[in-house]
């Protein structure tokens, strides 16, 4: 009987598999805060340096510089861009050191499995025995 369950995509599986799901959650978020830093950065300059006869970013770029002190979009961008790069740098930082440890933890079980073949294997039984039924 064939079975009719769609098998598992290797690439996938093989893709996620140095991944915790908190990883993947800080990866995602990471990711995204990088993405609105790039927005904020694209806002800023189109605001700054495209001649426009009406800028519709400029009043939110004046009320960002009120509100947080001289960082206007593109400044805005630049630290969020460090933020989001931070986080999903340490997100894969974090899974590759949990990739090689278990990359250790596997080679010493095999080094341990072979050392106890080798060792089994150089044990020699060296039986002298005697029988009492059999004397000569």
């Amino acid at each position: 009987m064939k079975n009719n369950y769609p098998t598992e995509n290797k690439k996938t599986n093989n893709l996620l598999k140095g991944f915790t799901v908190k990883q993947i959650v800080w990866f995602i978020i990471g990711a995204l805060i990088a993405l609105n830093a790039l927005i904020f950065l694209i806002l800023g300059l189109i605001n700054d340096y495209a001649s426009l006869p009406y800028s519709p970013f400029k009043a939110p770029n004046d009320g960002m510089i009120k509100t947080l002190g001289g960082i206007d979009f593109k400044w805005f961008g630049v630290i969020t861009l460090i933020l989001g790069t931070f986080i999903f740098t340490l997100s894969l930082s974090m899974a590759s050191k949990a990739e090689d440890r278990e990359k250790e933890r596997e080679a010493r079980r095999e080094q341990r499995i072979k050392a106890m073949e080798e060792q089994s294997k150089s044990v020699v039984l060296n039986f002298e025995g005697t029988s009492s039924s059999i004397e000569k």
